[in-house]
């Protein structure tokens, strides 16, 4: 049973900040604890129960403070002498555990594995539940949105002949015309034909059914084989919903890192609005290669050799290199045609 102890440090008196060498005398009297504040070469200072002081809370190794009723102020860094006042507080048990040690390591390692499997699994989660519960019309906001900002940053008006972009359509319509009818009238599917030198031979489809082909694809690649399954593979990212998952997911990890930094800033405008952070996403592994396979399949069903993928990928291998996964969102060229030619073979014939 604590009977008294003498905690040494400094007092300053209401309304002065002059720095006043002094001590701590705590003491026990009829069940309860009273202190003391007396300075070296003064008479005492001030006089209390323990009840009617305030404590300020812990923080790190700075010194301990003690506000009395008449505004005299006591400090001191006596840490091990303090806890004898606020050893059973909250603030106390608080600031205990924060104190370096093996219990920190442990909540430190606890919250790295909390976190991972979050990003590894509990993102996909919420971004599938996010998915199913965007309206339409937030879909069709982020595609006009972004075509925005593509007309704007990146794309010029098409200068395709009207025969080369009616013959383009009648191949999207083919291959369309074999989605199940839910699927056509879910989404507002469109072709559209855009010059874009700076991106040349390729294709992009956006969440709510928006399809961009860019003037060097149908010029590079004038066979019906080939922008039939390009198109089909398109249509795949649209129907497995894999650009929404994608904006999700990736907007899940920003306000995660943003919260914990304390500002979310403009990025939901953005996406909304702007569509910038759409065109930074790109489709993973898995995704890429559920879509070339879908695709393959419809542009099959649609009467259309599914072979033309290959000779695509074979195209760009032959011009950029095989390409490593490594460090990429894609499978690598020479990864897609094995693929490739392993699924057309359970293709049914015709």
């Amino acid at each position: 049973m604590m009977q008294q102890v003498t905690l040494n440090g400094h007092a300053y008196i209401r309304g002065s900040s002059r720095r006043i060498p002094a001590r701590l005398e705590i003491a026990k009297h009829g069940g309860e604890t009273w202190l003391r504040v007396l300075p070296e070469t003064e008479a005492e200072l001030s006089c209390a129960r323990l009840l009617d002081i305030a404590i300020d809370p812990a923080l790190g190794r700075a010194a301990r403070k003690l506000t009395f009723q008449d505004g005299t102020v006591f400090e001191t860094t006596d840490h091990a002498g303090f806890a004898f006042l606020d050893s059973h507080t909250h603030g106390a048990r608080l600031h205990r555990l924060e104190r370096f040690g093996p219990h920190l390591i442990g909540f430190t390692l606890a919250c790295l594995a909390g976190a991972f499997l979050l990003w590894r699994y509990g993102l996909d989660i919420l971004a599938a539940l996010a998915v199913a519960m965007t309206p339409a019309v937030l879909v069709e906001q982020i595609d006009r949105g972004t075509m925005q900002t593509i007309d704007y940053v990146m794309a010029e008006p098409s200068q395709l002949s009207h025969e080369e972009r009616d013959r383009a359509l009648g191949i999207y319509q083919a291959v369309i015309a074999e989605l199940p009818e839910a699927e056509r009238s879910a989404r507002d599917f469109q072709l559209l034909f855009r010059h874009m030198p700076e991106v040349g031979p390729n294709a992009f489809a956006l969440p709510g059914g928006t399809m961009v082909m860019t003037d060097a694809l149908l010029r590079e690649f004038p066979s019906e084989d080939v922008i039939a399954a390009i198109l089909g593979h398109e249509i795949a990212h649209v129907v497995e919903e894999h650009g929404l998952r994608r904006l999700y997911r990736s907007l899940g990890a920003y306000v995660l890192i943003a919260l914990l930094a304390g500002d979310t800033g403009p990025m939901l405008e953005d996406v909304l609005l702007e569509g910038n952070a759409l065109l930074s996403l790109s489709y993973s592994r898995t995704q890429e290669t559920a879509a070339d396979e879908f695709g393959l399949a419809l542009s099959h069903q649609a009467g259309f050799d599914p072979v033309g993928l290959k000779v695509f990928f074979k195209a760009l291998e032959s011009e950029m290199g095989s390409g490593s996964e490594w460090r990429s969102s894609h499978p690598s060229h020479s990864a897609r045609i094995e693929a490739i030619d392993a699924f057309i073979e359970t293709l049914p014939a015709r």
